[in-house]
């Protein structure tokens, strides 16, 4: 049975350990959330470059369309005005039910929703959801998939000196 390990994991280093450990492959989010195809906007991509781990805040914040479900976010307006506020349940926190951001098809999308800014999207993108895992610490750069997929293989391979076979693309 395939395994898979997820969580953390951005770079090479990641990948070497989960290899190492016994996994088949990795799974990465938060380091294509930056990718240059994600359908993320913009405001969200560049939020990606530069965080701290610990700039990804366990919490229950931003919890419309999923109750009660912790999640990890960097912290903006939203998280701090809520903090400050004592961290409310709903429907008792600052600025609930606000429209923050409207999509290319008129949709609104409200202070708390569990929606991350899309392409498309216009408003106070800052202020909705903008989740992220503590490997947003690893992340620096914007690029393309396939360059990120190619640095982080290159990147484990050099860690394990395992030599690029000429078949592989890689």
């Amino acid at each position: 049975m395939p395994v898979l390990a997820a969580g953390g994991i951005a770079d090479g280093r990641g990948l070497a350990a989960a290899l190492a450990l016994g996994a088949q492959g990795v799974w990465m989010g938060t380091r294509f959330l930056a990718a240059r195809e994600s359908a993320s906007h913009r405001v969200y991509r560049e939020a990606q470059l530069g965080p701290a781990p610990q700039d990804a805040s366990y919490t229950r914040c931003f919890d419309g369309g999923w109750p009660h479900a912790p999640h990890r976010a960097l912290r903006n307006s939203t998280m701090a005005d809520w903090e400050a506020a004592g961290s409310p349940p709903a429907p008792d926190r600052p600025g609930e039910g606000t429209v923050l951001a409207t999509d290319g098809e008129g949709g609104a999308h409200h202070r708390y929703d569990d929606t991350v800014p899309l392409s498309g999207m216009s408003g106070d993108l800052e202020a909705i959801a903008l989740y992220a895992g503590q490997s947003v610490g690893l992340v620096n750069n914007m690029a393309g998939a396939a360059e990120i997929v190619t640095d982080v293989v290159a990147h484990a391979r050099r860690l394990t000196r395992v030599p690029r076979r000429p078949d592989d693309g890689t």
